[in-house]
């Protein structure tokens, strides 16, 4: 475990991964504890430093609760000890030796003093190094802690810095190191303006790169501040050093600087050649084509070839979220081409994940020492170390392996400038700034998840359950750390099979908790990367990058677009892309197409996690809430365009907008939309939003009619259970109307709409002013009738629901009762009444637009002249609906036309035409799974 102080608070496991402690009160308990490690803190001690000298009366549970908080981040596996030990007399936190920055820091500032004592400044500059690479900022700069006591700790910490940083150049300036750092001192001086001893160190700085005037400038200045400041001359030390400066004394001049390899040691090209490359695994599947480029690229460079020098190659978009395997490819990859770099690979760790990733100039550090530089000869500044690193390794042919990059500007100045090496980064950033081969990772295939899974718990196994195997690969969603996992976690239990593990993910977010082994887990590997979006700096408030991805868990859709988005998040559809491509930068999301959108499951199940365990919960209903009229507003829309006669879910319709520029646009959002509009049903009813709930399912009645049966069905299923539970009968009544209209388009016996139809006319004639809506199932429920044969019965609903509709004043709504009414008189035989009832609709229909209904009236038009024998007219009625239904989308309508038209071309005894629309209807009927027309169809092809 390791606890940071000297900068944010920090807490990472043993392995470096971050460990999550987002509540105030419990940051600022452990922060009040790490400030005395080891070491019992009164329980009034404790309260003092959280709340002040007043604390709540709840404080002695309040800390109970926030030590079980701490326990849960800080402990280990069951039966270890807990770090932390509460007793009457207070609290106790273990530390071992080397986990605290704090203790660290102050141990290496005793380390530089006892060095300096000895006149060791080598030993002065790699105490001072290590102890400022522990400083990352101000200290407990995000805890906030009333008490001062923090508050000294941080002042304490910040002059031990003051002097260790003064430590540090004093051992420059004694080694003759004086390049480059007169900047550095410059920009301290300035933010401590009054500290006699910097001003001492840069003017000998200034002085030895021989610029004496800006040397006694720099007193000049020095001396202005103190005594428009202070009253006072500066100290005597300072006025000497200004007086031995004027003289030139000899005795300022630099010492001359060690020579960086010093005698009897090996030059560093002698030196050891590092092999640091990690393990490549052993089962490594998948990956094929994205380790075939990575390889490739590399073997196309000079190191092929002898080592002929050039631009440095540089595969650095191995990108990709948590658990992709960024790490694995590459290693995998370096392992394949290693020989063709003689000269050694380096591997290293940058430590973007986690709070603190490793600077630049420490990485370049670390770089030099591997190439053979002593820690003592190490240049100082990140352009010194970076000259020096570019000219060691320009005539080697190296690979670097950078894992775990936090941005571009980390990994700019680590790369060779020329010559025959490789760089290799991975990184959860895209990088976009970066040059090189781009390799973006997503999930497996279905076929490498198996076979993954099978490596690791056995292929019997897995072929056992394989309806079993293909759950737990979808919950999975083709990570292959979520792979590994999951078979990790059947292999360690030889009486599971498949099918345990696959009911154990299956439990609505159990999944993310299950994908554990040892210290390795699926969430702890995710939720990196949600805290760096802390980091970014991008959005404030309402759209803060981590509410902003929690929020969009709540989402319950698959891919989604930036309008979707903005209505989830209150926000305009600019502000949201932004927001969503910041995550598809950060593996977040994936855009698996230009504007739309899309979780990976696992990631999905994080975010909707973290919502409910931080956002308030009428922010998440009222979220939810806007996306659910966001979608039923559109689809109203659809709705007006896709039917224009068609009544419309009662709404406020207010809004003069339109989202869409004609029906064709209208059809694409409801095609594009569509399983998010199944989801967001149910979405709505879950969330007690029964009104929105069948509204919505009744608002995409226009589009499904076209051939979305399932979505039919299972939306009006849904809609009409919530108007039940809303005790809502026009809803009901509604949706029961819905339900039947689905049976004649999903191939069930048309008798079982009646019932459906019956139980709505009921509802509907029982309350007042319900004219219109009983007209409609009435007509609904003649069409059945005409279905199974009885026409008469058929007309008598059809001049019920006429009545009524003449009742209600509507007269623009009875086309379709009329197109319902001329093929039951057609059937009868009364063709020429059919014929007059179908010139009526087809006149209401060309006033009012309805496309979807003149199409109808068509193929009528079109069944009543072949009946009476006039089968040209027939076809060319035919041809006129099929026209219409091609143009809008009518899949089911056209269907039913070809069938027709191909009876009539049958009975011409043109059999290519009748064979060429039967094959087209009996395709539509198998998509859309109408099994009796399929079989129908079928044997009117068989005897052609």
């Amino acid at each position: 475990m390791r606890f940071g102080l000297l900068g944010t608070l920090v807490v990472k496991d043993a392995d470096g991964a971050v460990r999550v402690l987002s509540a105030p009160k419990s940051r600022a308990l452990l922060a009040v504890l790490l400030l005395s490690p080891n070491t019992l803190v009164s329980w009034d001690s404790v309260k003092s430093m959280l709340w002040g000298e007043a604390p709540p009366a709840t404080a002695n549970a309040s800390l109970h609760n926030h030590v079980a908080r701490l326990r849960r981040v800080l402990d280990g596996s069951e039966g270890t000890p807990s770090r932390i030990r509460v007793s009457p007399d207070g609290f106790l936190l273990r530390v071992h030796e080397g986990e605290l920055d704090s203790v660290a820091f102050e141990a290496r500032m005793r380390q530089a003093r006892d060095a300096r004592l000895l006149c060791d400044w080598p030993g002065v500059g790699t105490h001072t190094r290590e102890a400022l690479a522990l400083w990352r900022g101000t200290p407990l700069s995000d805890v906030n802690l009333p008490q001062a006591g923090a508050g000294g700790c941080a002042e304490r910490w910040e002059e031990m810095r003051l002097q260790i940083l003064e430590w540090h150049y004093d051992a420059e300036l004694r080694q003759g190191r004086h390049d480059g750092i007169a900047t550095e001192l410059g920009d301290l001086v300035a933010a401590h303006p009054l500290r006699e001893t910097l001003h001492e160190r840069l003017m000998l700085a200034l002085y030895r790169d021989g610029r004496q005037a800006d040397a006694l400038d720099a007193y000049n200045t020095a001396r202005q501040v103190i005594r428009d400041e202070l009253g006072v001359e500066p100290g005597p030390e300072l006025a000497a050093l200004y007086q031995r400066i004027l003289a030139l004394d000899p005795q300022l001049a630099a010492p001359v600087p060690q020579p960086p390899v010093a005698e009897g040691r090996s030059e560093p090209s002698a030196s050891p050649v590092p092999r640091q490359l990690p393990a490549g695994i052993a089962d490594f599947f998948g990956r094929q084509r994205e380790l075939g480029l990575i390889v490739d690229e590399l073997a196309s460079t000079g190191c092929a070839n002898g080592g002929a020098t050039g631009a440095t190659v540089l595969v650095h978009r191995v990108a990709g979220g948590g658990g992709m395997g960024k790490t694995t490819l590459t290693v995998q990859a370096a392992h394949r081409v290693r020989d063709r770099f003689p000269d050694g690979q380096i591997f290293i760790e940058l430590g973007g994940t986690t709070g603190t990733p490793m600077a630049p100039e420490i990485a370049l550090g670390r770089l030099l020492r591997d190439l053979g530089t002593a820690s003592e000869d190490l240049p100082c500044g990140l352009q010194a170390r970076g000259a020096l690193f570019r000219s060691l390794i320009a005539d080697r042919r190296m690979l670097l392996l950078l894992d775990d990059a936090a941005d571009s500007a980390q990994v700019r100045p680590l790369l060779p400038g020329t010559g025959a090496s490789a760089v290799l980064v991975t990184s959860r950033r895209r990088m976009d700034s970066m040059p090189g081969t781009r390799v973006d990772l997503g999930a497996l295939s279905e076929d490498e998840a198996r076979r993954l899974l099978a490596s690791i718990a056995g292929p019997e196994r897995v072929a056992a359950f394989p309806s079993a195997t293909a759950e737990v690969i979808a919950v999975c969603g083709g990570m292959p750390l979520a792979l590994r996992l999951a078979g990790a976690r059947l292999s360690a239990r030889p009486r599971w099979t498949m099918k345990d593990l696959a009911r154990r993910l299956s439990v609505h977010g159990r999944a993310l908790h299950e994908l554990r082994a040892e210290d390795l887990h699926v969430r702890a590997a995710l939720l990196v990367s949600y805290d760096q979006l802390a980091q970014d700096g991008g959005g404030a408030g309402p759209l803060d990058n981590r509410r902003v991805f929690r929020l969009l868990g709540l989402l319950p859709g698959g891919a989604f677009g930036a309008a979707a988005a903005a209505a989830l998040l209150d926000c305009d559809v600019d502000a949201a892309e932004d927001r969503l491509e910041h995550l598809v930068d950060a593996h977040l999301l994936d855009s698996p197409v230009a504007g739309r959108y899309q979780f990976h499951c696992l990631v999905q199940a994080l975010a909707h996690e973290l919502s409910a365990g931080t956002d308030a919960p009428e922010d998440r209903a009222a979220a939810v809430e806007r996306l659910v009229m966001w979608h039923l507003r559109l689809a109203d829309e659809a709705t007006g365009l896709l039917a224009t006669t068609a009544r419309r879910v009662p709404l406020d319709r207010t809004d003069p907008g339109s989202s869409f520029a004609g029906y064709e646009q209208a059809l694409a959002w409801c095609r594009e939309e569509e399983a998010n509009t199944v989801a967001v049903v149910r979405l709505a009813h879950g969330a007690g939003l029964h009104d929105l709930s069948w509204k919505l399912a009744a608002a995409m009645w226009a589009y499904y009619r076209l051939g979305s049966n399932d979505s039919w069905l299972t939306t009006h299923r849904i809609g009409l259970e919530a108007a039940r539970e809303a005790g809502d009968g026009f809803g009901e009544a509604w949706m029961l109307n819905g339900l039947g209209n689905q049976v004649e388009n999903s191939g069930a016996p048309r008798e079982s709409a009646i019932p459906y139809y019956r139980a709505a006319v009921e509802i509907h004639r029982r309350t007042p002013g319900r004219e219109m809506e009983a007209a409609s199932v009435l007509s609904n429920m003649g069409i059945v009738y005409g279905d199974l044969g009885d026409h008469p019965q058929a007309i008598d609903h059809y001049e019920q629901a006429l009545e009524h509709y003449e009742r209600a004043g509507v007269p623009e709504q009875t086309a379709a009762t009329l197109n319902n009414m001329a093929d039951a008189l057609g059937a009868l035989g009364h063709h020429a009444d059919a014929l007059e009832v179908l010139t009526r609709a087809e006149a209401i229909q060309w006033a009012t637009e309805d496309h979807f209904g003149l199409a109808v009236g068509l193929s009528t038009r079109g069944e009543v002249l072949q009946a009476a024998a006039r089968i040209p007219e027939a076809i060319d009625a035919y041809r006129r609906a099929r026209a219409v239904q091609e143009r809008i989308g009518d899949d089911y309508g056209l269907a039913r036309t070809l069938t027709y038209l191909g009876g009539a071309h049958a009975g011409l005894g043109e059999g290519e035409e009748a064979r060429s629309c039967w094959e087209r209807a009996l395709a539509i009927y198998a998509k859309t799974g109408n099994a009796a027309k399929v079989t129908e169809l079928r044997g009117s092809l068989a005897a052609l």
